[in-house]
């Protein structure tokens, strides 16, 4: 059995240990502030995945994993510190499910000799409440090609996640961040799901974040459509109409959003970069203006 510890067990981390426990192949940890009492995860067809997964609460508790999945918003990656630096020994692997395209910068120095595999998570999920996730879509993860990549996807053969590896990580980290700089702003912001986008307006500001964030990410050496932005509003729009974005089920919940590592992350790069980011600076004062701070779980 393969020792993993999930940190983050929300919508994304709560699919992704249920979906590894369902294996049989991994020993799996939930590392929690408060009890689970299990996960049931629904699929988009009704059927559900109900199990049940250890869990602690005291990261004094535990000690080095093979492998931890880190699962919780990127400004909650300080606050796990202290499983982190319990759960990490040189052996261990990180696999950072987090959005943005700063997840090594993040990471690396909180896990000493433990290696970081960043990951791109395609997981349209929503946690209706405390081990109870409605999954939208086939979970789908993208990580870097080599060793580490292809010993992920081997541990999640059978689990109803879908593994991917890319040898131009850098392209898929950006085509994410692109799509999550206009979802997640304008549904957080409007507090609607994806039928927003149907309405002109919305679609052109949505075109606009999105541009904006394709021309910082060629600059970071992405390789991206010209036509991006028309693609991803096509996207949104096409969604279910249920659907909606983790920054809107956080608004709605009253927690801390997760818009510095998505469209704050467009910001910084296009500074250092001197392309010029007006919306994504825009959307992201008024994200930071409506975020309550430091009360996420």
């Amino acid at each position: 059995m393969t020792r993993v510890a999930v940190v983050g067990v929300g919508a994304v981390g709560g699919v992704v240990a249920a979906g590894l426990m369902s294996t049989g192949r991994a020993d799996v940890t939930a590392c929690v502030r408060s009890p689970l009492g299990g996960l049931r995860i629904v699929r988009p067809d009704g059927s559900a995945l109900e199990t049940s997964v250890p869990e602690v609460a005291d990261s004094s508790a535990v000690s080095p994993a093979e492998w931890v999945v880190l699962a919780t918003k990127a400004h909650q990656t300080a606050g796990a510190g202290p499983w982190l630096r319990r759960l990490c020994g040189a052996g261990t692997r990180v696999v950072v499910l987090q959005n943005g395209v700063e997840h090594v910068e993040r990471v690396a120095p909180l896990v000493g000799a433990a290696r970081v595999l960043p990951a791109v998570v395609e997981i349209s999920a929503e946690s209706q409440r405390r081990g109870h996730v409605r999954l939208f879509g086939r979970p789908r993860l993208t990580v870097p090609s080599g060793d580490d990549g292809a010993d992920f996807a081997a541990l999640c053969q059978g689990s109803g996640i879908e593994v991917t590896s890319t040898g131009d990580f850098v392209t898929a980290a950006w085509a994410k961040l692109c799509l999550n700089a206009a979802n997640g702003a304008v549904t957080a912001l409007t507090m609607q799901r994806m039928p927003v986008f149907a309405g002109p307006r919305i679609a052109r500001l949505g075109r606009a974040l999105v541009e904006e964030a394709r021309q910082v990410a060629s600059a970071s050496g992405a390789r991206l459509p010209e036509d991006l932005a028309d693609q991803v509003v096509a996207r949104l729009r096409a969604m279910p109409p249920e659907s909606g974005s983790s920054m809107l089920w956080d608004r709605l919940a009253g927690r801390e959003m997760e818009y510095d590592a998505r469209n704050g992350a467009v910001v910084r790069a296009g500074a250092r970069l001197g392309i010029p980011t007006p919306y994504n600076e825009t959307v992201t004062a008024l994200l930071e203006a409506v975020s309550p701070p430091g009360n996420g779980s």
